[in-house]
């Protein structure tokens, strides 16, 4: 049997979205680890959906968070949502 989450935890998470914003904006990008960095432009493709696992399966992949975004698009599709729609 498991646990359910607790709130905290929920809240937690609901919340970290707009911490990683908020210390981005604070402290600029050399406050963030390239995997946070990549988040934050996750974020935007996926407002709903854990980003982490996939921006450090990405910069596996790549090898860094330049050689990450410069990427081209058919070599990102680790998932199914980064699959064109037609």
């Amino acid at each position: 049997m498991t646990a359910k989450p607790s709130k905290d935890t929920k809240s937690d998470a609901a919340g970290h979205r707009g911490r990683l914003r908020e210390r981005f904006m604070k402290s600029g990008p050399s406050a963030l680890p390239d995997y946070e960095m990549l988040e934050l432009l996750l974020f935007q493709a996926q407002p709903r959906r854990d980003m982490k696992a996939l921006a450090k399966r990405l910069l596996k992949k790549f090898g860094s968070f330049s050689a990450t975004i410069s990427a081209e698009p058919a070599d990102c599709r680790l998932n199914r949502w980064m699959q064109h729609k037609r």
